[in-house]
């Protein structure tokens, strides 16, 4: 009943200082109020220290109803008096640690009067321990550990003041709550430093855009073992038979010679150089090494297979033996376009008495011209783009659209092997060695891509090569 009268007479107090000195930072509430802005006055404890010395001014208290009192305060508070936490408790700590020395030093034994002393001040010890301990990391807390952000999002007047978009709200916050200790976040962690905090990464290596290799799949190829391609070509063909002039006359003698050419194998290749410690370090480099290198070469092979001029270790490349395209087969300027030249390509090689061509390379700006062009009612020659997705044909020719073909110049030809052939001494193979200079004594290794074939042409009358930049846009 004495504690509950004492009680009654603090809440007076209280009502009473709120009358009084409304807008102090230290006898005010702290309240957060929101209501289109946002003040947070910073309650101290000294406020709430004065509360309970006048609660116990006059009063006979007992040692265990000032212990209940004093345990009634929220654990999460910091007192004024809380950066001296660590020096009481070093305080409690040495007089333990001296109590149990002299008491050895006098009669060599711990008496129960001793423990009795000291278990209480190791109460007061883990009591001061815990303490710092919340202090610290915010643990326990005026809202039973939760949160500013949790205790916001719960509060009924903010829901409704943020469902509602106008009226007002009040939220009691303890100064223990604006007091706490440098949060650690991301950012202070230093998330967007790579090494502080684990990151997402993808695995392997990205590589850089690369174009569809497409030149030698469109033509014959067969293996050879030797450095060198011999072939025999007619030079001087036969004459056309005529009749026998009537019996007993003389037939007609025919005649036919032959040359021979050769071609020899050439080698593309490429190296790059590389530490062990990297290529051990990092297990895809070598992989991305490998394949890069190897593509490379292979990109060399398709630019050698069209334009190689056969100096020195180039390839004899289709477009340097190629007929050119005959543009006096063409009507009168300005009266034809793209698709016809094409046309008239494929007749050249008729007239010729060619071997019917199979493919046709373009760049891909001449292609997609072609594609889209159109008739005099808007509609697409070639197709409607919406139509089904079938293989794309001109004239019954396949399209290799690559950028290895200049814009603006065409290349028709054929395929099949009579035509021409790559001859293959050793296909696209990657070696790794450290058998160069001091390479072996610094750590470091080559890789090297080669690749070793020759490109025979057999008929090149067979291949027409021309401009389309004549033509209409």
């Amino acid at each position: 009943m004495k504690f509950i009268k004492y009680a009654l007479l603090a809440v007076l107090m209280i009502v009473a200082a709120a009358w009084i000195c409304p807008q102090s930072a230290e006898a005010a509430v702290p309240t957060f109020t929101t209501s289109g802005a946002h003040s947070v006055p910073i309650f101290h404890f000294a406020w709430l220290a004065g509360i309970f010395s006048g609660l116990c001014a006059g009063a006979i208290a007992t040692r265990d109803e000032l212990f209940e009192m004093a345990a009634r305060i929220p654990p999460g508070i910091e007192r004024k008096e809380a950066p001296d936490l660590e020096l009481q408790l070093k305080g409690i700590q040495t007089e333990i640690v001296s109590k149990i020395a002299d008491l050895k030093r006098t009669t060599g034994a711990e008496t129960a009067e001793l423990k009795t002393q000291v278990l209480a001040l190791q109460k007061q010890a883990d009591a001061l321990d815990v303490a710092i301990s919340e202090r610290h990391v915010g643990g326990g807390g005026p809202f039973g550990g939760k949160t500013l952000e949790a205790v916001v999002k719960e509060n009924d007047g903010i829901e409704r003041l943020m469902r509602d978009k106008k009226g007002a709200c009040v939220l009691t916050i303890p100064n223990a709550m604006l007091e706490r200790k440098t949060a650690v976040t991301a950012a202070a962690a230093g998330f967007q430093t790579t090494g502080v905090l684990q990151i997402d990464r993808i695995p392997g290596i990205t590589t850089e855009g690369r174009q569809e290799l497409l030149i030698r799949d469109a033509l014959a190829q067969r293996p050879t073992v030797l450095g060198y391609c011999d072939f025999i070509k007619v030079s001087s063909p036969l004459v056309v038979a005529s009749p026998q002039q009537g019996e007993g006359h003389t037939k007609l003698e025919n005649a036919v010679t032959f040359t021979s050419a050769s071609e020899k194998v050439k080698t593309i290749a490429t190296t790059i150089p590389a530490s062990r410690q990297i290529l051990d370090d990092w297990g895809e480099l070598l992989g991305f090494l490998q394949t890069g290198l190897a593509y490379y070469v292979d990109l060399a092979e398709e630019q050698q297979l069209l334009t190689g001029n056969g100096l020195g270790e180039n390839l004899n490349g289709l477009v340097t033996q190629a007929t050119a395209f005959d543009t006096t087969l063409l009507p009168a300027a300005g009266t034809y376009n793209r698709i016809d030249i094409i046309g008239r390509a494929i007749e050249q090689i008729m007239i010729a008495k060619e071997l019917k061509p199979t493919f046709i390379v373009m760049n891909p700006a001449d292609w997609w011209s072609i594609r889209l062009t159109k008739d005099s009612f808007g509609r697409y020659i070639l197709g409607d783009p919406m139509g089904p997705v079938t293989q794309e044909q001109l004239f019954g020719l396949t399209p290799i659209v690559t950028t290895s073909i200049t814009s603006g110049t065409f290349l028709l030809g054929s395929g099949r092997p009579e035509a021409s052939e790559i001859r293959l001494r050793l296909d696209t193979v990657v070696e790794l060695a450290t058998q160069h200079g001091t390479q072996f004594t610094e750590n470091m290794v080559t890789l090297r891509a080669e690749r070793r074939e020759a490109l025979v042409v057999k008929r090149a009358g067979s291949y027409i090569f021309g401009s389309l930049t004549s033509s209409p846009a």
